[in-house]
């Protein structure tokens, strides 16, 4: 496989990754979806686009869970995860949240 390499602004690169990636492709497989459909048009392709509904920024939920996690790395608020080394206290651990919720 060759190796493409181009010159594109910081902000367009970043902005186009995110854009892609909340299609559920990377820019490299964008970049050769567009080159591939070049050739079959034989010229610019159709302009692809994201479904609607998805986001490019997280939810409200999603960023509270963010800082959460942030604030628990800094040592800001204390750390509740629990470390399983074996497949029985994973089991085990999973049990227990099991018997809590009912």
């Amino acid at each position: 496989m060759g190796k493409l390499v181009a010159s594109v602004d910081d902000d367009v690169k970043a902005r186009a990754a995110a854009l892609y990636e909340s299609m559920g492709v990377s820019l490299s497989t964008a970049v050769n979806m567009f080159l591939r459909q070049s050739l079959v048009d034989n010229g610019f392709p159709f302009r692809p686009r994201r479904y609607e509904g998805v986001r490019l920024l997280p939810t409200e939920e999603t960023s509270s869970v963010m800082v959460e996690a942030e604030a628990k790395e800094l040592g800001l608020i204390p750390d509740d995860a629990v470390e399983c080394r074996t497949e029985d206290e994973i089991c085990g651990h999973l049990r227990g949240l099991r018997e809590r919720a009912r």
